[in-house]
């Protein structure tokens, strides 16, 4: 079909075709307030489209293929987003897609992976002090506290990991000499309210290094950390985090040698 100012329109059999989409899917399209037809014939309800519309279901494609809801495609496509707002929350996810894919490859290679500069969000933990005097006992004091906060009602934030606040170095190494004193954090829901227990940890940027292995790769795995911020010349903004994603409770697929470590220290600056 040609109009008077000579643009090709398409039937939307033919848009279906060279999309690659369905009938339905495409005038789900137009429910979402995403596409309107270049053209609808009153007579007939027939639509018709331009070869802006094409582009248009493209962009659709190709937003929807990098994980936007359809909400955040239409808002964007229409220009209803706060731009500023909107780069933040998906940089966000694109470092929090970074750390979980950089921990997964981690583990599937058991071998320990290279330092990297990582922002850690904004959140609010369930906070209690753990003495113990080998990981072990760590491991399984941490669990009895997050049970603890699961017990008391508080509503856990399954997307952020828990970590422990190491305020000395090598604590973990001498763990067993002169005893582990750390501060164990569980992140809740951001509408908890705040009280004796709950500690809100500010958006931050941090330098990271990840390991691998069972227990006894600890000592060396936080020696090499120390080495490398010393090397680095960074200062730290508050004390490091120890965070195990995969440890003893995790899951039955799990064993002692498939842990997987990070050690982040916020930081103020870095020289790299």
């Amino acid at each position: 079909m040609i109009i008077s100012d000579n643009r090709k329109l398409f039937t939307s059999a033919e848009v279906c075709h060279v999309c690659g989409i369905s009938k339905t899917s495409l005038f789900r399209l137009e429910e979402f307030g995403f596409l309107k037809p270049y053209y609808v014939n009153p007579d007939t309800g027939y639509r018709y489209y331009d070869l802006q519309n094409i582009t248009a279901v493209g962009q659709f494609q190709r937003m929807q293929g990098i994980g936007l809801s359809k909400k955040e495609i239409v808002d964007v496509y229409l220009n209803r987003v706060d731009n500023a707002d909107f780069l933040k929350t998906q940089r966000q996810k694109l470092n929090k897609m970074q750390r979980f894919l950089d921990e997964y490859e981690c583990r599937i290679t058991r071998s320990n992976s290279s330092e990297s500069f990582v922002s850690l969000s904004a959140v609010k933990c369930y906070c209690t002090r753990i003495t113990a005097f080998s990981i072990e006992e760590a491991a399984k004091l941490d669990y009895l506290a997050h049970e603890k906060c699961a017990e008391e009602g508080y509503k856990l934030l399954g997307s952020e990991p828990l970590f422990g606040i190491i305020e000395d170095r090598y604590a973990l190494s001498n763990a067993q000499i002169s005893g582990l004193d750390y501060t164990f954090c569980i992140p809740v829901s951001p509408d908890t309210e705040m009280d004796t227990h709950i500690r809100f940890f500010q958006e931050t940027s941090g330098f990271s290094l990840l390991g691998f292995g069972d227990f006894s790769v600890i000592p060396d795995f936080e020696k090499r950390f120390w080495k490398e911020v010393d090397k680095r010349k960074m200062t730290a903004s508050e004390p490091a985090r120890f965070i195990m994603h995969v440890g003893s409770y995790a899951g039955t697929q799990y064993k002692p040698d498939d842990y997987c470590y990070e050690y982040v220290l916020p930081i103020k600056n870095a020289a790299t």
